[in-house]
């Protein structure tokens, strides 16, 4: 999904299976949502593949071009950027078989960085270790970012009539959406068009602006439909949507922690602003440990009252060699071994944080 190409690839026998639906269920509903999303990224793919054309900035960078520092350390040195907005940490080690995630640990380089499927918030410049389930993966993004995609999934990838910006809070940031016919070389005569979508961030007032900025009309579609989904965001009590200074009709609904925005059959050559304020709209979603392992209690196949106890012991004030010794002593009340051992490996995790 995260990769200049996209193609399942395996050059060994026939066994190896490439085919998602060979798989089960399970691994072939995941694989699905990924390639779907890599199906929905193509205009943030394509913007950022003619950035390479243009000045030579590949799509993948390692991490370690920008953070030398890393560039020997076995853990942290396949990390790379995907395009100007993402941030990939590889999982490259097998899932914990009884807590049924892969225990991941990843940097995080300066600034404020989000996690882009749940949104949860890493500070920069430190470390982390994160649990993964299949379905998850270890996928961040800037504050500030503004990811655009498409709204449907079609194997045609002609230009889209609706477009789906994301759009992360914590920073102002511009990001230049490009786009050509995708077939013919009209683009070197300027036959082609870059849409500018600037977002203005105050802790209380979000506004973004999308203009065409370069390029000739007749490019893209005459009129576009567009839904912002401004991420770890309230509903805003003061919404203003305005096309050339023309107030617009809107759709504005809460969706889990995000805001969305939508408005339709807009013309693309001119300004469309949306402003959104309001007291404390920001949520800030700091990723805490606790929820993770809180999540990973829940999900086990023991007991429930020994769930509690194992809560208990987990979250309370004691060191880590306290709890280590009240773990062990779950085993007379039941605990199976391998979910000791296993509690006492998280504890080490944890003393890592």
């Amino acid at each position: 999904c995260f990769s200049p190409i996209f193609r399942i690839h395996v050059d060994k026998g026939r066994y190896y299976k490439r085919e998602p639906w060979r798989w089960d269920v399970q691994t072939f509903e995941i694989v699905k949502e990924y390639m779907q999303l890599r199906n929905k990224l193509v205009p943030y793919i394509y913007s950022e593949a003619f950035k390479y054309h243009k000045n030579g900035i590949p799509i993948v960078q390692p991490l370690y071009y920008s953070n030398m520092e890393i560039y020997d350390d076995p853990i942290f040195k396949n990390e790379y950027f995907f395009g100007k907005e993402f941030l990939i940490s590889p999982i490259t080690t097998k899932k914990d078989p009884v807590m049924n995630r892969v225990v991941h640990k990843f940097y995080l380089p300066k600034g404020t960085w989000f996690d882009f499927k749940t949104g949860k918030k890493f500070p920069g410049e430190r470390s982390y270790v994160s649990f993964f389930k299949e379905e998850d993966y270890p996928v961040f993004v800037r504050s500030g970012a503004v990811i655009p995609m498409t709204r449907t999934v079609s194997n045609n990838v002609a230009i889209p009539s609706f477009l789906d910006i994301n759009i992360f809070q914590g920073r102002s940031n511009l990001y230049e959406l490009y786009e050509d016919d995708g077939i013919s070389n009209l683009y070197k005569q300027g036959y082609y068009l870059k849409t500018g979508i600037d977002y203005n961030y105050q802790q209380n007032n979000y506004t973004v602006i999308v203009r065409a900025i370069e390029g000739k009309s007749g490019i893209i579609p005459d009129r576009r439909s567009y839904r912002f989904r401004f991420r770890n965001t309230r509903k805003a009590e003061d919404l203003t949507v305005n096309f050339d200074g023309t107030n617009l009709p809107y759709t504005s609904y809460e969706d889990d922690n995000d805001f969305i925005v939508e408005v339709k059959d807009v013309s693309t050559i001119g300004q469309l602003t949306v402003i959104c304020k309001g007291k404390a709209i920001e949520i800030d979603a700091v990723r805490l440990i606790n929820e993770d392992i809180d999540e990973i209690i829940s999900d086990l196949s023991i007991e429930t009252s020994l769930k509690d106890e194992i809560s208990n012991i987990l979250f309370s004030n004691n060191t880590i060699k306290q709890k280590r010794i009240q773990v062990r002593k779950l085993k007379r009340k039941g605990l199976e071994e391998k979910f000791i051992k296993m509690f006492i490996r998280l504890l080490e995790y944890i003393e890592q944080i």
